[in-house]
C-alpha cells in the first residue's frame, strides 16, 4: 500500500533537523533506577515534540491477545478486523523482550486490539519483562475476567500499571445511574474489589487509571464524568475521559475532525510501535487491519522496522503537513488540537510535571 502523500517525500527538511538520541547510551548514563525512570519519562515528555527521534522506540505495544471477549459497539473488534487473531507465541514475546532489554526498550503496554488476560502465558511473560529489566510495564483491560485469584496474580506479576476502560460503550461495564456510588455493575466491582486487595497488601503497584469515553468532551460533561468516576473509584491513581470515537477507518473518528481540529505530527511515530500477536508491525491500534504492514518481528529486528524506509516516510509525511492526505492517519482524532486541547489529563500517574533531564 502506498500510504505517502504528494510531495512529502522530498520536503525532508524538517527530518534532517531532528535530533537523534541513542536510547541505551543515554539510559546507562545513570545506574541510579530512579534516575533511569526520569530520563525515561522526561524522553516520552520531549519526544511528544515530535522533534527528537531515539534509535529504539520508547514502547512497544505488544498484543498478546488479538482476541476478545466483548463485541463493543464503537470498538473494530466489533466486525472491523479482517484478518485472523490468536494468542502470541511465548517464544516470539521473549524475542522482541531481549531485543528491547539490549537496545534500550523502556516500556510495554501489553495490549493492542484484544483481551490480555485471556492469554494462558500472560503471567509468564509479565515476569520475564520485567526480569529482562523492562522498566514500565502497563496492560489495558475490560476487566471482565478479574477476580480474586486474578488479583492476586496480577500483584505478583511485576505490572507496573493497568488501565481499566469502564464507560457506557463497554458492555457490561458501566452503569450511569447519576448518583455516586449507588449501583455497582459485576465488572465495577471487580475493580473495586482489585483496589480493595491492592490497598489490604500494601502495594502501590499496579498504579491504576480509569478511563472512560462520553458523547461530548466539553468542560461541564468532562468534570462530571470525572467527578463521577472518582466518586465510585477513589483509590484510582488517575482518571482518564475522552471522547467516544468512531474507528471504522474510511470515516472520520470524529465528526467534526476536520472543521474543528488540527492535525499535529503524531506522536506515535516518535514513540512506540504496536506489535500484533502474529509479529506483525504498525504504528498503532487505529490500524488495526495491519495496512501499514511496517514488518515482522518474526524475521526483522525491531530496530529494523523503527528505523526503516516505511515509517521515516511517514514521519516526514507528518512533519511536513501531510498528514490530512494520508490513509487512516486523515481520520484519525489522535495528536490533534482542537475544541479539548486545554483539557490538561495526565495519563501516567508517574509522570514528571517538569522535564527532570535535558537531552
Amino acid at each position: 500500500m502506498d500510504w505517502t502523500c504528494d510531495g512529502c517525500y522530498k520536503a525532508n527538511q524538517r527530518m534532517k533537523e531532528l535530533r537523534h538520541l541513542k536510547l541505551a547510551d543515554y539510559l546507562s548514563e545513570s545506574k541510579d533506577r530512579q534516575e533511569r525512570f526520569a530520563r525515561y519519562r522526561s524522553l516520552w515528555r520531549q519526544t511528544e515534540s515530535c522533534d527528537l527521534l531515539t534509535d529504539y522506540p520508547l514502547q512497544l505495544d505488544i498484543e498478546l491477545s488479538g482476541l476478545c471477549n466483548l463485541r463493543c459497539e464503537h470498538c473494530f473488534q466489533n466486525g472491523l478486523i479482517t484478518g485472523k487473531l490468536g494468542f502470541m507465541d511465548v517464544a516470539l514475546f521473549r524475542k522482541i523482550i531481549d531485543e528491547g532489554a539490549v537496545n534500550g526498550l523502556c516500556a510495554i503496554k501489553l495490549q493492542v486490539r484484544g483481551e490480555s488476560f485471556l492469554h494462558p502465558n500472560w503471567f509468564e511473560c509479565c515476569r520475564y519483562a520485567k526480569a529482562a529489566g523492562i522498566m514500565d510495564i502497563q496492560i489495558t483491560t475490560n476487566a471482565t475476567l478479574l477476580d480474586y485469584d486474578l488479583g492476586l496474580q496480577i500483584l505478583d506479576s511485576g505490572l507496573d500499571g493497568i488501565i481499566f476502560s469502564v464507560d457506557d460503550h463497554h458492555q457490561e461495564t458501566w452503569q450511569n445511574s447519576g448518583k455516586p456510588g449507588d449501583y455497582y455493575t459485576q465488572t465495577e466491582r471487580n475493580i473495586q474489589q482489585f483496589l480493595e486487595l491492592r490497598r489490604k497488601m500494601g502495594s502501590s503497584r499496579p498504579w491504576v487509571r480509569i478511563q472512560s469515553a462520553i458523547a461530548e468532551l466539553d468542560d461541564d460533561s468532562y468534570k462530571k464524568t470525572r467527578e463521577y468516576i472518582i466518586s465510585k473509584f477513589p483509590d484510582a491513581d488517575a482518571v482518564l475521559v475522552n471522547r467516544i470515537h468512531n474507528f471504522d477507518n474510511e470515516c472520520d473518528s470524529y465528526p467534526d475532525l476536520h472543521s474543528s481540529y488540527r492535525f499535529l505530527p503524531c506522536v506515535y511515530l516518535f514513540q512506540r510501535l504496536a506489535v500484533f500477536w502474529d509479529g506483525s508491525v504498525t504504528v498503532c491500534c487505529v490500524d488495526y487491519n495491519n495496512e501499514f504492514a511496517l514488518g515482522n518481528a518474526n524475521v526483522q529486528s525491531i530496530r529494523e522496522i523503527w528505523l526503516g524506509g516505511k515509517i521515516q516516510s511517514m514521519r516526514d509525511c507528518h512533519l511536513n503537513d501531510g498528514r490530512a492526505d494520508m490513509h487512516i492517519c486523515k481520520h484519525c482524532h489522535l495528536s490533534t488540537q482542537g475544541a479539548h486541547w486545554n483539557i490538561n489529563q495526565i495519563a501516567h500517574p508517574l509522570s514528571p510535571s517538569v522535564d527532570v533531564v535535558k537531552t
